[in-house]
């Protein structure tokens, strides 16, 4: 691989996520700090390590075999061993680096940083998958797709988690604000599992129902979050921790 070829990959690789961050930061009427931003997303893509380990770790348990004649043992892993993994750990980033500081002062905030990290995370991934790909032409296309489809999705389900976390802080009772956060993980890593297992499914059969699947889910999820962000500009700065 040449220099040349080396920064046209990484360009495709790293752009699309930096046009959703541009995309996004533009929900915010109280910007937030650039230094602020860049740390979340350098956090976000730290996580992809534990990531690749915990789902490594969980698919030992499920060998591929078994997963591939077992829709129940897919969507176990596919739900669990995939989504559910990396929304905690994009949870996690906002939880340990922004909940207790001074850079959360509005709901909106949490679905922001948690975007943030999650577009951190699809960065390093989207990194992998094209630098495997052989050819400039196809890892264009392919950068291109995953503009709309994967790096999308992760920002949705991070979105959806942070929807629910936000409200969960206009609750007083600890009871409800641990339902409404555990609701947003368990319906992000639905989605998400969802939309991993109808790429496979693409892959296996090729008809039209298949291709169809994934686009019903992102258009699904986007009109969702598109409400969510609609709800939670309407929250009360007083909803905090």
């Amino acid at each position: 691989m040449t220099i040349g070829e080396f920064i046209f990959y990484f360009l495709i690789s790293v752009l699309p996520c930096i046009t959703w961050l541009l995309f996004y930061l533009r929900q915010d009427v109280h910007p937030e700090s650039n230094k602020k931003i860049i740390e979340i997303f350098l956090f976000g893509m730290i996580m992809v390590l534990p990531a690749l380990l915990l789902e490594e770790s969980f698919s030992s348990f499920l060998p591929e075999e078994k997963i591939q004649e077992s829709f129940f043992l897919l969507s176990l892993y596919y739900i669990i061993g995939v989504g559910l993994v990396e929304e905690i750990l994009k949870y996690l980033v906002v939880k340990l680096r922004v909940i207790d500081s001074s850079h959360f002062d509005e709901p909106i905030d949490i679905m922001l940083y948690l975007i943030i990290a999650g577009l951190g995370f699809a960065t390093i991934e989207n990194i992998i998958v094209i630098f495997n790909i052989e050819t400039l032409e196809e890892a264009a296309i392919v950068s291109t797709v995953r503009l709309l489809t994967a790096i999308f999705i992760h920002t949705l389900s991070a979105a959806i988690t942070g929807y629910f976390w936000a409200l969960s802080f206009c609750f007083k009772k600890e009871k409800k604000r641990s339902f409404s956060l555990f609701s947003g993980i368990l319906l992000a890593s639905l989605l998400h599992g969802f939309y991993d297992i109808s790429i496979i499914r693409i892959e296996e059969t090729q008809n039209l129902f298949s291709f169809l699947l994934p686009t019903v889910i992102i258009v699904f999820t986007g009109l969702l979050v598109f409400f969510f962000f609609l709800k939670v500009k309407k929250l009360p700065r007083t909803c905090k921790v």
